[in-house]
């Protein structure tokens, strides 16, 4: 693999680690700012929100930079949030700096992940992506956990301002390591032009597979530390152990998913994984009460959604290079938006849910809606214009096929 695509794994773990570690550090950061939880909780969705804004809508207005200057300016953006967050003494300059260092993060992954499948052969295009996105699965998995243990030991103003360095590094390595012709910008006014790339239906079609995937696995996984401690009746140590679990299953995942996309191809290996969503989800409804097995489960429900990122990525790359190649990068981010999205969506339908049936029924529901993710991408690819043309390991897109 090229240097810089390491460097891009490690701007993605900066990045992913600002985003879950504020999770571990909502206690902290509340009596701090003398404010309650639900408040600090803010902090998360207006994060949220930042992605989904940043990656397509940023990312479109922005054509005309080169693609390392924006890439570049997106993480140096991202450490000028962190350090805000990192001198942040009351709610509201904390929540700016989260909604500076969101918007960062959907601009950079939107950038990073199309511009990584350029600088490697087709057939290693999705080990590509998953180097990227395998940045963020690791911060994930130690985000949490480790979060919890820094907040006992460091203030947590000094844990962001340890990350904005992370993010530092990782802008020194892009000037430094990322080729100047990685990505040229677009012609003048492209940027607008660029933004009616989100209203196009088979990207948008393309996109809703990873949200409506998404809204499944989260759905359960958003509630997963009450169904362990209420429902599988874990003691505290066993949860946080469980959850750790989901969090190697990720980084497993996400491995496997890059290889199976470029053995399989990408619309093989999306099926099987979004498949995989299904049968983990199933599993786990019907294995609730039982300890040992929810161990597996959850660390399997972890690899499936996270193993799905780089088919899901790659697919919607192939749509944008077959019908609007002129603007890859804002599809990209259409498909990381979509990600994000279903996370958002998905814990507002299980927390409906928990309302309607209990903490049970998650599993359930999120494999409902996972089936249905299933379904819509099996649709979309006996369709030519959505379909992968695939030759040996790797998917070779065509510019041909009809409109959807």
């Amino acid at each position: 693999m090229p240097p810089i695509i390491c460097i891009f794994s490690l701007c993605a773990f900066a990045i992913g680690f600002t985003e879950f570690i504020t999770i571990g550090l909502v206690s902290a950061m509340a009596d701090d700012l003398h404010v309650d939880v639900t408040h600090v909780g803010l902090t998360i969705t207006i994060y949220a929100a930042g992605v989904v804004i940043g990656a397509p809508v940023l990312t479109a207005l922005a054509a005309r930079l080169s693609r390392k200057s924006l890439i570049l300016a997106a993480m140096l953006t991202f450490s000028a949030g962190n350090v805000i967050a990192g001198l942040s003494y009351s709610l509201t300059p904390l929540l700016f700096a989260r909604l500076l260092s969101g918007l960062a993060h959907g601009v950079f992954f939107a950038v990073a992940s199309s511009v990584s499948t350029r600088l490697v052969a087709s057939d290693r295009a999705g080990s590509a992506l998953a180097l990227v996105f395998g940045g963020v699965t690791v911060a994930m998995s130690l985000g949490v956990p480790v979060g919890t243990w820094l907040g006992t030991i460091l203030h947590w103003q000094v844990i962001f301002l340890v990350i904005a360095a992370f993010g530092l590094i990782g802008s020194f390595g892009i000037a430094a390591l990322m080729p100047a012709g990685s990505g040229a910008g677009t012609a003048k006014g492209a940027g607008l032009r660029d933004l009616a790339v989100l209203f196009d239906r088979r990207l948008l079609a393309g996109a809703s597979i990873p949200m409506l995937a998404y809204t499944g696995s989260f759905a359960f996984y958003t509630f997963v530390s009450p169904i362990l401690l209420q429902v599988t009746h874990l003691s505290i140590g066993a949860a946080s152990a469980t959850l750790f679990a989901f969090g190697l299953g990720a980084a497993v995942g996400n491995v496997l998913g890059g290889r199976l996309t470029d053995r399989l191809g990408m619309d093989r290996a999306s099926v099987i994984l979004l498949a995989g969503i299904v049968l983990a989800l199933a599993l786990t409804a019907f294995a609730l009460r039982q300890p040992a097995a929810m161990v597996g489960l959850v660390a399997l429900v972890g690899l499936t959604t996270y193993g799905a990122i780089p088919p899901l990525q790659s697919r919607i790359l192939m749509l944008a290079e077959r019908h609007r190649s002129q603007a890859m990068d804002v599809a990209s981010g259409m498909n990381i938006a979509a990600f994000n999205a279903g996370v958002v969506i998905g814990s507002v339908i299980g927390g409906a849910a928990i309302d309607a049936w209990g903490l049970a029924s998650l599993a359930s529901v999120g494999a409902g809606i996972a089936v249905i993710s299933v379904l819509a991408l099996l649709c979309q690819i006996s369709l030519p214009s959505m379909r992968a043309v695939e030759l040996g390991a790797a998917a070779v897109t065509t510019r041909e096929g009809r409109s959807l």
